[in-house]
């Protein structure tokens, strides 16, 4: 390609791909669809006025919406909070267009080349359970260390997320902990690097950057000696009380549980304007990457079992559960969601928006002071230097700009030759993520003012290393 490997990554045309054809066909009725759940959402909760809406991605940046239980004390449980609304969505999140027994069908038996191997001493292995079951059937290097194009093709295989998705996903983390010279990034801890200014720790080294607080059901760094990634039991006995088959709902009620929790336990809680938005989403990837699909049930449906193979735990209920590290795998007779609704980055913030709807307060930018029960917001325009605002979030693509702006808000802007001429990890992090900001008209911003951050103890608070 030309440019060589410093090129910006280009998803594919019409016409070079089947599978990206069937995506890309169906890009304007999803948009379409997209609007049209919005405006069923709004009829459903007459109460929710326009600007609430409009408040929706940050609405916990203003103290009056935010979950501030001052009963709450060290390490006690929140108390049940009922949803505005419920969505009632599929698990695909929009309707399912097909089911294509043949094409989703996910082949883990012996020889098939997908086969469950267990990871060995030198392999590398995260926090992410999708991204090690992912490597540990062989659809992302068993090795744990992942290029870009590995990235794309590799989850668009396994779990149809989409090109778009995936490209951002990888280029965010070769940028923050990875080799941007050879492109790679691995799925959890260090990797040796081509040069010691690229840090190559893994996501797992990107606390408060890409990984952060209020996981799903691993625990806050702070509160575990400063290690990332810890199983929590408490946290996965809570998500598998919520139901026998879970929905978006009922990972929109886990997301809350979890981020009141934090607010309420870790003083050193914090909530950046980019892992802010990866916690909650990473809870609704769960639903949308790891539901069974069938003729019946074309939406999918995610059962206690199929969870708990893909978050590597046994058991048959609390008190004798066990995590298995490492063991994450694909189950037998699973359906992935359909290529026709490849999962993309509109769609993630569409859901994002939707969770924060059904519980104000699981987005939110700032963080605990020092002590539990202190969160404190900042004024997203005051970040941005006034190009966005709480309001103009909801309007057009700006959730999506943001987004880009906000993965790009600390990497190091060192010029380095080996760079060629985008000359630093900052300037080659935008570089690959161009087609994807001139896709969504985003507009030019300066460096967040990251400045507005020093009085959270968490956001400067160093992790001592992975643990999983």
């Amino acid at each position: 390609e030309p440019g060589g490997s410093y090129a910006p990554h280009r998803l594919p045309k019409y016409g070079q791909s089947r599978r990206y054809d069937m995506i890309y066909t169906s890009q304007c009725r999803q948009r379409v669809m997209i609007q049209q759940f919005y405006n069923s959402i709004a009829n459903m909760v007459p109460r929710l006025t326009t600007a609430l809406l409009a408040l929706l991605p940050l609405a916990a940046a203003w103290p009056q919406v935010m979950e501030m239980n001052d009963r709450m004390k060290k390490r006690e449980e929140p108390g049940p909070r009922a949803p505005v609304f419920k969505s009632g969505r599929p698990n695909t999140g929009l309707p399912a267009l097909t089911f294509n027994a043949q094409e989703q069908f996910i082949n883990v038996t012996q020889g098939s080349g997908h086969e469950f191997v267990s990871p060995g001493s030198g392999d590398i292995r995260g926090q992410c359970p999708g991204l090690n079951a992912a490597a540990n059937h062989g659809f992302l290097p068993r090795n744990g260390i992942v290029s870009t194009e590995q990235t794309i093709s590799g989850l668009g295989e396994l779990y149809s997320m989409s090109p778009d998705l995936a490209l951002f996903l990888a280029v965010v983390s070769t940028a923050l902990a990875g080799d941007p010279v050879t492109g790679q990034w691995s799925i959890g801890g260090a990797f040796p690097a081509t040069l010691p200014i690229f840090p190559a720790t893994g996501i797992a080294g990107t606390h408060n950057q890409y990984e952060g607080d209020a996981s799903i059901v691993r625990g806050d760094a702070y509160l575990n000696g400063g290690r990332v990634g810890v199983f929590q039991m408490r946290s996965w006995e809570h998500l598998y009380s919520l139901a026998e088959e879970y929905t978006l709902d009922d990972v929109a009620a886990q997301s809350d549980y979890n981020t009141r929790w934090s607010v309420a336990n870790n003083p050193y809680y914090f909530s950046g304007p980019f892992s802010g938005m990866v916690a909650p989403a990473a809870h609704n990837f769960v639903i949308h990457f790891m539901s069974n699909h069938s003729a019946e049930k074309p939406g999918g449906t995610l059962t206690r079992e199929v969870l708990k193979s893909f978050f590597a735990v046994t058991g048959d209920g609390p008190g004798n559960f066990v995590h298995n590290r490492g063991q994450e795998r694909i189950p037998d007779n699973w359906y992935k969601r359909p290529f026709a609704n490849a999962y993309n980055i509109p769609e993630v913030l569409v859901d994002v928006q939707v969770m924060n709807a059904m519980y104000p307060g699981i987005v939110r930018v700032g963080g605990n002071t020092g002590t539990t029960n202190s969160f404190t917001g900042v004024n997203l325009g005051d970040l941005t230097g006034g190009v966005f605002n709480a309001g103009s979030l909801a309007e057009g693509n700006n959730g999506a700009c943001f987004l880009l702006q906000a993965s790009l808000a600390g990497l190091p802007d060192i010029s380095n030759p080996l760079l060629g001429a985008v000359g630093s990890v900052l300037g080659w992090a935008k570089q690959q993520l161009g087609p994807l900001s001139s896709q969504f008209g985003c507009p030019q911003l300066a460096n967040f003012d990251n400045q507005l951050f020093t009085p959270y103890p968490g956001y400067g608070y160093k992790t001592s290393g992975l643990r999983v």
